[in-house]
C-alpha cells in the first residue's frame, strides 16, 4: 500500500533518529513542526470555501460600517457609499442632552416657524422671523444691482468646477463642517444674516418672483451651532414622547433635521423659503404658485432645491420643497437640467 506523505516524513526521521543518537531529540522537534505545518496547511485547503465566507462577511461588514465609512466613501464615491451607508446615527462625538418632556408635532412648528423659546436667547438668533421683500427693502424701493446677470444662466459647456469652490461645499451627515471652515456673514435684514456672498443673488429672486406676481418669504437662513442642536433636540423629545427608545428617536430626528454640525444653515448657505401666505414648512408648499415657482426658477439664481423627492436614499434627508442651497449659477443649472442632487453634481463633476 502506498504511504502517505506523513507517514513518509514520520519514517524518514525515525530512521535518521536511529542511526545517530545525537539527533534523537533535534529529530523528535523537527518531526513536530513538520507535521504542524502539514496539517495546517491541510486544515486550510479542505476548509477553503469556509474561510472566503468569513472574509467576504468581514470585508461587507467594514464597507458598510460607520467607523469605516469615510475610507469607503473616498473610493467608490460619494452615491455608491452613501447607498450601502445603513446607520445614521454614525457620530459616537456628538453628545446630546435628552429630557423627559414631550412635545407634540405643533408645538414643534410652531417652534421651528416663530423662535418662541428663551433657551438659547432668541433675541440674538432671528432665524425664525419670515421676511418677505417688502420687509428687507425701505419704502418698497426695487433692488438694482449693475454686476447681475439679472437671471440669466452662465454657459456651463467649458466651465471648470472645482472641489474647493466655497459655493459647492458639500456638507451633510458624512461630511460634518470643517473646523478651519471661514465665512462672513452679511446683514438680510435686522438679525437675520447669511453668507454675504449670496445676498445679492437672493434679493435678485425675490423681485424676479415678485414681478411675476409672487411674494415668497425667508426663514431660517444662517442659524448658529446652538440653535441647530435645540432644534435637533427638542425632535428627538418629540418621538420620545411617542414612546421610541431614545436611538430610534435620534435616527428619525436625523432624517428629518439635520445633525448639529451637519447644516448647511450653519454656514449661512442655506434659507428656508415660503411665501407671505403660506409659512409653515411642511411638503405641501410644493404645491403652492410660490413652491412650483421656486422649482422652476431658483437655478436662474443660483440656488438649487437640496432635499428633492426621490433622492432621500443619497441626501438621508426627507424631501424639504422649502430648503434651498445656493452653490452658484453655474452649478445649480446642471442640478437643474440633469435633475440630480448637490451628492451626485460631486460624483459626476468633482
Amino acid at each position: 500500500m502506498k504511504k502517505t506523505f506523513r507517514e513518509k516524513i514520520i519514517s524518514k526521521f525515525i530512521k535518521l533518529a536511529k542511526k545517530n543518537k545525537l539527533l534523537h531529540y533535534p529529530c523528535l522537534a523537527a518531526l513536530t513542526v513538520a507535521l504542524g505545518v502539514y496539517h495546517l496547511i491541510r486544515h486550510f485547503a479542505t476548509n477553503t470555501k469556509r474561510y472566503a465566507s468569513v472574509v467576504f462577511v468581514m470585508i461587507f461588514f467594514m464597507a458598510s460600517c460607520s467607523f469605516s465609512f469615510a475610507v469607503f466613501a473616498e473610493r467608490t464615491g460619494f452615491i455608491r457609499a452613501q447607498e450601502t451607508y445603513s446607520a445614521i446615527v454614525e457620530d459616537s462625538d456628538i453628545s446630546l442632552a435628552v429630557e423627559t418632556e414631550a412635545y407634540t408635532e405643533e408645538e414643534i412648528v410652531l417652534e421651528e416657524v416663530d423662535g418662541a423659546d428663551l433657551e438659547y436667547n432668541p433675541e440674538n438668533d432671528m432665524s425664525g422671523d419670515v421676511y418677505t421683500l417688502d420687509d428687507i427693502l425701505e419704502n418698497g424701493e426695487e433692488y438694482r444691482t449693475d454686476n447681475s446677470l439679472e437671471g440669466e444662466g452662465q454657459e456651463t459647456e467649458n466651465y471648470a468646477f472645482s472641489s474647493t469652490d466655497w459655493r459647492l461645499v458639500l456638507i451633510n451627515k458624512q461630511h460634518p463642517i470643517s473646523e478651519d471652515y471661514e465665512f462672513k456673514l452679511g446683514r438680510i435684514k435686522d438679525n437675520l444674516q447669511c453668507d454675504e456672498r449670496i445676498i445679492e443673488d437672493l434679493l435678485l429672486m425675490m423681485q424676479a418672483a415678485k414681478k411675476d406676481g409672487l411674494n415668497i418669504a425667508i426663514q431660517s437662513p444662517y442659524r448658529t451651532s446652538d440653535r441647530q442642536e435645540h432644534n435637533f433636540n427638542k425632535r428627538i423629545k418629540l418621538y420620545m414622547g411617542q414612546g421610541m427608545s431614545y436611538m430610534d428617536a435620534y435616527k428619525k430626528a436625523s432624517q428629518v433635521i439635520t445633525v448639529p454640525g451637519c447644516s448647511e444653515h450653519e454656514i449661512g448657505l442655506a434659507l428656508d423659503i415660503t411665501s407671505d401666505t403660506f409659512q409653515p414648512l411642511i411638503q405641501e408648499f410644493a404645491d403652492t404658485q410660490e413652491g412650483m415657482w421656486l422649482a422652476e426658477h431658483s437655478h436662474e439664481y443660483g440656488f438649487i432645491l437640496r432635499y428633492p423627492a426621490g433622492k432621500e436614499y443619497i441626501t438621508s434627508i426627507e424631501y424639504e420643497p422649502w430648503h434651498f442651497r445656493y452653490v452658484g449659477r453655474e452649478a445649480a443649472k446642471i442640478m437643474y437640467e440633469e435633475e440630480i442632487c448637490l451628492e451626485e453634481f460631486w460624483d459626476k463633476y468633482l
